[in-house]
């Protein structure tokens, strides 16, 4: 009986066992580190070594801060190259402060959704029920909300010019600066993502309005303090200033230090904070807003805050609320990324592996350290499952994908800007130099090519359905949408890639239309100047304009090129607004020049006067060429009107 009572326990354990086998292949087939745990702190650092010193040096950048977390410990935090050069401080992960730039946005959303769970905000009210001193505009029926705030979907433009401050001590408040610089509504809420700082800081503001204290203390005492994060601040502190590193460009060879600058929207990028401070708030994050003890939200929100809330097309991701929505070799992640003059920041959450990263840089090439770093992370510890088996975004049983029209791929090719870039202000002509342009490779796949000086080599997309192309290196999607029909082809008005949308541009906004209309224009103005240098019979008024608008276009341009990224944040500089000037006096002279012209025409038509020979050089110099001065010039004030370049619109 012993025997027949034993031989079944140990069938029973027999079947346990196998069962545990089975659930936990179930629940993860493809284990993060795949090998002893034991080893992971020490493989991860070997990777580190081995990466980092030598990209840091190939990218110039600086000083490092990485730091990863998993089940609730730390893996590795670690310090790379130097937080100051001239001082030879090195980078110190438990103390050595970097600004996070728009990883800010995670803790503004977090302090809203404090206030939503306590019943103090509802994140589908009309946000001009708690903000003091202005109101939003109803520019459309439909108010903007919490919901629309948090998910990058409220329709504000986006503005560059003046969300700094730079050389002095005392800075707008919150709530003065959104007064006097909120952008205008150029979308109906709920409509697209379209990315804003303005719309995130708006999100603090209504924190700071609704809690009775400003901005940064709330985030200080609601997060911050519980947390244990007493090296972070949304202000510059004494002690923060001491602590903060550095950030470099390069130059001429050499590191240059960068000024600080104060960013006016506090709640969208102002945080500053070291590694060990991360890792608290990671590990906070993963575990359901709760660290040793102290809950700053209920585990309920912090899953919505990282649930996604909102997508352009069920086939890409989208955005939680502050939290991007994202997939890396087959994996969920949530993340958010920051960029402030030559800092840059990622962090990225595996929640479904309860891991997570921190990483930020003090220089110039620090973006796109942490990208490949990223990448080279995820394929050594996180190995993706083949192409076939990605899973895509929004697809299950509950979700209906919408039929897309076949498209050719020549149909698809164009220019395309991104929706978040600005288009009420002067900072419209930024697209210029931003815009990506979609080539036809053959019948199955297209190329996606970025701007020159970009430093990012063109990629392939190949088919995968109408519509649907994916790229052959990272595996993420490209939807076009929103088709018309045009000379009876099917092209589309619009492409997302990931959660970011991109508009198809017409053929007069394009770059290399820019490039051929200015290249034109600067050719006829130079005419005249050169007539008059080999002294033909040059209209004085017309060598004026010539010369006034080519300074204008050149003025334009290169005050604007060649300012530091940090200065035109800060402040339009004084020469660009000398050079936009110049088309209104070039206006008066165009204006001038024609009646000068037309005058003479009618008087050389009279009997006394000799009649007007086109064919001579010295008639064609003062009669006809006056007259390409004068289109040129309505061509070029067309031009500046499209760019928001005419005038003064800041």
């Amino acid at each position: 009986m012993k025997k027949t009572v034993s031989g079944l326990l140990a069938f029973f354990m027999f079947v346990v066992v196998l069962w545990s086998i089975k659930a936990a292949a179930d629940v993860r087939t493809d284990p993060i580190f795949p090998y002893d745990t034991a080893c992971i702190h020490q493989d991860l650092d070997k990777f580190l070594d081995e990466f980092l010193p030598p990209a840091m040096t190939r990218l110039h950048v600086p000083g490092v801060v990485f730091v990863a977390v998993k089940d609730g410990e730390v893996l590795t935090m670690r310090g790379f190259g130097y937080s100051d050069i001239e001082f030879g401080k090195e980078v110190d992960p438990l103390r050595t402060v970097f600004r996070a730039g728009s990883v800010s946005k995670v803790f503004t959303g977090m302090a809203v959704m404090q206030l939503v769970e306590i019943g103090l905000l509802d994140l589908d009210e009309d946000i001009n029920t708690y903000i003091d001193g202005f109101k939003i505009p109803d520019t459309y029926p439909e108010p903007v909300t919490l919901r629309h705030l948090l998910t990058h979907t409220a329709g504000f433009d986006e503005r560059y010019l003046g969300v700094s401050e730079f050389g002095q001590d005392v800075y707008p408040e919150l709530g003065e600066y959104l007064a006097l610089e909120l952008p205008p509504r150029i979308r109906p809420p709920g409509q697209v993502i379209q990315y804003s700082n303005h719309g995130m800081a708006l999100a603090g503001y209504v924190v700071e309005c609704v809690s009775g204290i400003p901005f940064a203390r709330y985030i200080e005492k609601n997060i911050l303090t519980p947390l244990g994060m007493d090296h972070s601040s949304f202000e510059l502190t004494s002690k923060v200033e001491t602590l903060l590193s550095s950030s470099y460009k390069w130059r001429k060879s050499k590191y240059e230090k960068v000024p600080y600058i104060h960013t006016n929207v506090v709640p969208a990028g102002m945080l500053m904070t070291c590694g060990a401070d991360m890792a608290k708030f990671i590990m906070a994050n993963l575990a359901g807003g709760e660290l040793a003890g102290a809950r700053v939200l209920c585990s309920e929100y912090v899953d919505a805050m990282q649930s996604q809330q909102f997508t352009n097309h069920p086939l890409v991701p989208g955005m939680g609320y502050s939290w991007m929505i994202g997939r890396r070799n087959g994996r969920r992640t949530v993340f958010h990324g920051g960029d402030i003059p030559q800092f840059s920041t990622q962090l990225v959450l595996v929640p479904d592996e309860d891991f997570g990263v921190f990483m930020s840089g003090n220089g110039i090439g620090a973006a796109t350290l942490n990208d490949e770093l990223t990448k080279e992370l995820f394929d050594t510890f996180f190995p993706g499952p083949k192409a076939e088996e990605t899973v895509h975004f929004g697809e299950g049983p509950d979700v209906s994908v919408p039929s897309l029209p076949a498209g050719d791929p020549q149909d698809l090719a164009g220019a395309y800007r991104m929706i978040r870039d600005p288009m009420t202000t002067a900072e419209k002509a930024i697209s210029l130099l931003t815009q990506i342009r979609v080539t036809a490779q053959g019948d199955e796949a297209v190329a996606l090519v970025f701007p020159i000086g970009s430093g990012m080599p063109h990629t392939i997309w190949v088919a995968e359905r109408p519509g649907v192309y994916r790229d052959t290196a990272s595996g993420a999607l490209m939807v076009f949408d929103e088709w018309q029909t045009l000379f009876g082809r099917n092209r589309p008005s619009r492409m997302y890639i990931d959660l970011w949308a991109f508009d198809r541009l017409k053929f007069y906004e394009t770059t290399s239309f820019a490039t051929v209309c200015l290249g034109i224009i600067i050719a006829v103005f130079v005419w005249p100047v050169l007539a008059w240098v080999f002294r033909r019979k040059a209209s004085g008024l017309a060598v004026l304009l010539g010369l006034v608008d080519v300074v204008a276009v050149t003025g334009i341009a290169g005050s604007l090129l060649t300012a530091p990224d940090w200065e035109i944040t800060t402040r339009v500089p004084n020469t660009t607004k000398a050079a936009l000037a110049l088309p209104l006096v070039g206006t008066a002279l165009a204006v001038a020049l024609a009646w000068q012209t037309l005058t003479k025409t009618v008087d050389s038509k009279k009997p006394c006067r000799r009649p007007f020979n086109l064919r001579t050089r010295q008639g064609f110099a003062s009669r006809v060429l006056p007259w390409l001065c004068v289109v040129a010039h309505a061509g070029l004030v067309w031009f500046l009107n499209i760019w928001n370049l005419l005038g003064w619109k800041f």
